[in-house]
């Protein structure tokens, strides 16, 4: 019978740690959110407030180009992950595993592992470098030939040579005269030329 009570020992060892780290959970996916608000009010209502610190979902913005508006929508970078900064017991432990929607704490069979320093960093990382990556594409660039849809100039080929997505703009060069002229035109009233 002592070889139980170790091995239960052993466990509860294993699964005993008073450091806030990040752990992972795996959730139905869609469900981040209400998984997150559940957490917080169940820990609420367990007195384990001092005990899990913080909560993230990450999401990052993507940008796109709907009828020539920019349209902003976002997006989650992990779905169907949660991430707890907590420290972890039996009662954290308990608390997290039978919240609606937690599927399971990322780790060994019996032990949740939490994330190394440079997986945490890696992940902040990630999120800058998506909403770097999740800037305005314009399907326009330096030197591409254009052409004109509407107004007096409709069907000319002009030579794209600059853009500027904030004001929805672009600068392309026309021939008047004999020499080529800088013109600022709206983006929505000129087309790729294939």
């Amino acid at each position: 019978m002592q070889t139980t009570d170790t091995n239960t020992w052993e466990i509860k060892r294993q699964i005993e740690d008073n450091n806030f780290k990040w752990y992972v959970l795996s959730v139905v996916s869609g469900q981040e959110e209400l998984v997150i608000e559940n957490l917080k009010e169940r820990a609420k209502k367990q007195n384990l407030e001092d005990a899990v610190k913080d909560y993230m979902s990450p999401m990052v913005n993507e940008s796109s180009l709907k009828k020539w508006e920019k349209v902003i929508k976002q997006r989650k970078l992990y779905p169907g992950y949660v991430f707890v900064c907590s420290k972890m017991n039996d009662k954290v432990r308990y608390v997290i595993r039978n919240t609606p929607w937690v599927r399971l704490i990322v780790g060994a069979e019996t032990r949740p592992i939490p994330l190394t320093d440079d997986e945490y960093a890696k992940i902040l990382d990630q999120i800058v470098k998506s909403q770097e990556r999740s800037e305005l594409k314009i399907p326009f660039k330096e030197g591409d030939i254009v052409m004109l849809k509407t107004g007096d100039f409709k069907g000319m080929k002009w030579t794209m040579r600059a853009i500027d997505a904030e004001k929805n703009t672009a600068i392309v060069n026309i021939e008047m005269l004999g020499r080529l002229t800088p013109v600022v035109i709206d983006l929505d009233k000129i087309e790729l030329m294939s």
